[in-house]
């Protein structure tokens, strides 16, 4: 009895014990979930308020801006901030989007010259192959009519006076044998290689070469510098570049006949703009030109050095080199034009 009443209470014991264990595990889960949502709580406070300044900041744009196109004259300055502003965003998709062609074709450029490469390469070891395989099929071809017409010559040489002359003829069979079964071997080795070699895939094209990204670079850094002469007119370029880091505020171009003339510029210098394969046609000399100049911290880098284009050479006729030839005192890269350090391959 004493025994049966033990092991009830043992019974009864052990499930409370497991009722404790599960209720601090639960316990200890709610914690970690409830400082997970504490956290969370926090980020989306955080981001409330970001969110709110953004707006409140937008908010008081927007009230300055109506008080700017309240005034005439403000009206039209700010006209020409936000034409001015959208030159600058227009070169800048322009060059990404240049940037990405180039990128395109350069690699597709660059795979097929390693496949040709590969394909050279394999084609060069499959002839040598070849031949293995041919020298191998005449030595096959060798020691099995050997080994044939000795098999034959046993087999003619019966009685019992030629009992010396089958033993010689044995012997030259086994080694007929041996170097016919070698001549197989050989054989079926030399096709196993060619097997493998035609079955062989090309590699996998890993990455860009230095060299690749050099001259997609120089290209964007050449189109860089031809929008800039395009919008140099006017002095369009320039104010582009103020305009994209200043407020509409801060500006001024002129009373509101100035920024009309201004406006009609800009309108006919984006219309003139060339479209993006003849940007590339348009620059070829003039990638070519700043191959010569570019100059690189490092044999790995592919980013040239800011200092190496000074200068933005214009075309005398066909040559860039020529001693005499003008130049306009602007470094595109230097002085970021167009955003190009974004869109240049590291």
């Amino acid at each position: 009895m004493v025994r049966i009443a033990t092991q009830r209470r043992g019974l009864t014991t052990e499930p409370e014990e497991d009722r404790l264990l599960n209720l601090f595990r639960n316990r200890s889960e709610l914690k970690r979930e409830f400082a997970k949502l504490r956290r969370e709580g926090d980020q989306l406070k955080d981001q409330l308020r970001q969110q709110e300044g953004e707006t409140l900041r937008s908010q008081q744009q927007l009230e300055q801006l109506e008080g700017l196109l309240a005034h005439p004259v403000q009206a039209a300055n700010a006209s020409v901030y936000y034409q001015l502003r959208g030159v600058w965003g227009h070169c800048r998709r322009k060059l990404a989007r240049l940037g990405e062609d180039l990128l395109a074709h350069q690699r597709d450029r660059e795979m097929k010259l390693e496949l040709d490469q590969f394909n050279a390469a394999r084609a060069a070891s499959l002839s040598v192959i070849e031949r293995h395989v041919q020298q191998a099929k005449k030595q096959h071809a060798t020691t099995g009519t050997v080994l044939e017409a000795l098999r034959r010559q046993g087999e003619q040489s019966r009685g019992i006076w030629n009992y010396f002359k089958r033993r010689a003829i044995a012997a030259q069979i086994e080694s007929a044998a041996g170097a016919h079964q070698s001549a197989v071997a050989h054989l079926e080795q030399c096709l196993a290689q060619k097997q493998a070699k035609e079955a062989e895939p090309p590699p996998a094209f890993d990455a860009l070469s230095v060299e690749g990204r050099r001259k997609i670079n120089l290209a964007l850094i050449a189109i860089g510098q031809e929008l800039y002469l395009h919008f140099s007119k006017r002095n369009i370029a320039r104010l582009a570049r103020e305009a994209s880091v200043r407020q509409v505020a801060d500006v001024n171009y002129g009373d509101i006949n100035a920024c009309r003339e201004l406006n009609i510029h800009i309108d006919q210098y984006v219309r003139s703009l060339p479209a993006g394969h003849e940007l590339v046609a348009n620059v070829r000399d003039r990638i070519a030109f700043l191959e010569r100049s570019a100059g690189y911290r490092q044999e790995s880098d592919t980013v040239p050095v800011a200092g190496s284009f000074a200068e933005i050479p214009i075309m005398d006729g066909d040559d860039f080199g020529s001693q005499g030839r003008r130049s306009i005192g602007i470094n595109v890269l230097a002085e970021e034009y167009w955003e190009l350090y974004s869109v240049l391959l590291t």
